[in-house]
Protein backbone atom coordinates (compact mmCIF):
# COMPACT_ATOMS: atom_id res chain seq x y z
CA UNK A 1 0.00 0.00 0.00
CA UNK A 2 1.47 3.69 -0.83
CA UNK A 3 0.58 6.38 1.52
CA UNK A 4 0.50 9.74 0.05
CA UNK A 5 1.08 12.37 2.24
CA UNK A 6 -0.07 16.32 2.42
CA UNK A 7 2.51 18.61 2.04
CA UNK A 8 1.15 21.43 4.04
CA UNK A 9 2.12 25.41 2.57
CA UNK A 10 4.11 26.98 5.33
CA UNK A 11 3.47 30.70 4.70
CA UNK A 12 6.15 33.36 6.24
CA UNK A 13 5.12 36.87 6.74
CA UNK A 14 7.18 39.74 4.82
CA UNK A 15 5.50 42.32 6.47
CA UNK A 16 8.54 43.65 8.34
CA UNK A 17 12.13 43.38 9.74
CA UNK A 18 10.71 40.48 11.76
CA UNK A 19 10.08 38.63 8.40
CA UNK A 20 13.71 37.47 8.55
CA UNK A 21 12.73 34.48 11.47
CA UNK A 22 9.43 33.71 10.06
CA UNK A 23 11.34 32.79 6.63
CA UNK A 24 14.10 31.41 8.43
CA UNK A 25 11.68 28.62 10.34
CA UNK A 26 9.85 28.05 7.01
CA UNK A 27 12.82 27.59 4.88
CA UNK A 28 14.11 24.86 8.55
CA UNK A 29 10.46 23.02 8.36
CA UNK A 30 10.57 22.61 4.33
CA UNK A 31 14.09 21.46 4.55
CA UNK A 32 12.90 18.21 7.77
CA UNK A 33 10.25 17.31 4.86
CA UNK A 34 7.50 18.87 7.10
CA UNK A 35 5.96 21.68 4.55
CA UNK A 36 6.78 23.75 1.70
CA UNK A 37 8.02 26.91 2.29
CA UNK A 38 6.26 30.08 0.23
CA UNK A 39 6.39 33.45 1.30
CA UNK A 40 3.37 35.68 1.76
CA UNK A 41 2.30 37.77 -1.38
CA UNK A 42 4.23 35.36 -3.53
CA UNK A 43 1.90 32.93 -5.26
CA UNK A 44 -1.41 33.73 -4.18
CA UNK A 45 -2.78 30.11 -6.81
CA UNK A 46 -0.72 27.45 -4.43
CA UNK A 47 -2.16 29.38 -1.10
CA UNK A 48 -5.51 28.97 -2.26
CA UNK A 49 -5.05 25.48 -4.21
CA UNK A 50 -3.38 23.46 -1.51
CA UNK A 51 -4.70 22.79 2.19
CA UNK A 52 -3.14 22.86 5.10
CA UNK A 53 -1.72 26.25 4.86
CA UNK A 54 0.14 27.19 8.00
CA UNK A 55 1.42 30.90 8.64
CA UNK A 56 4.38 31.70 10.73
CA UNK A 57 4.46 35.32 11.50
CA UNK A 58 7.62 36.90 12.90
CA UNK A 59 5.36 39.27 15.10
CA UNK A 60 2.09 39.79 16.27
CA UNK A 61 0.69 41.78 13.09
CA UNK A 62 0.12 38.46 11.38
CA UNK A 63 1.20 39.75 8.12
CA UNK A 64 0.99 36.60 6.80
CA UNK A 65 -2.61 35.66 8.54
CA UNK A 66 -3.58 39.12 6.47
CA UNK A 67 -2.71 38.47 3.18
CA UNK A 68 -4.33 35.19 3.12
CA UNK A 69 -7.59 36.58 4.35
CA UNK A 70 -7.33 39.12 0.96
CA UNK A 71 -6.93 36.65 -0.47
CA UNK A 72 -10.16 34.68 0.53
CA UNK A 73 -7.87 31.84 2.43
CA UNK A 74 -7.79 30.52 6.49
CA UNK A 75 -5.32 28.91 8.14
CA UNK A 76 -5.20 25.88 9.28
CA UNK A 77 -3.13 27.55 12.00
CA UNK A 78 -0.81 30.73 12.94
CA UNK A 79 2.74 30.41 14.53
CA UNK A 80 3.81 34.24 16.15
CA UNK A 81 7.75 33.92 16.72
CA UNK A 82 9.10 35.49 19.98
CA UNK A 83 11.87 37.61 18.69
CA UNK A 84 13.17 37.08 22.24
CA UNK A 85 13.00 33.37 22.31
CA UNK A 86 15.08 30.34 21.65
CA UNK A 87 14.50 29.89 17.53
CA UNK A 88 15.80 26.61 17.85
CA UNK A 89 13.07 25.67 20.40
CA UNK A 90 10.12 27.60 18.54
CA UNK A 91 11.31 25.82 15.29
CA UNK A 92 10.72 22.36 17.01
CA UNK A 93 7.59 23.42 18.84
CA UNK A 94 6.12 23.97 15.16
CA UNK A 95 7.32 20.90 14.14
CA UNK A 96 5.49 18.98 16.80
CA UNK A 97 2.64 20.70 15.55
CA UNK A 98 2.93 19.60 12.18
CA UNK A 99 3.64 15.97 12.81
CA UNK A 100 0.69 15.69 14.81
Amino acid sequence: MVRVRVMPVLLACRGCEADGVAREAALELDRRGLGEAESAGRNADKARSRYPVYTIEGCAQACGKRWLAGEGVEPAASFVLDAEGDFAAQVEQIAAALRT
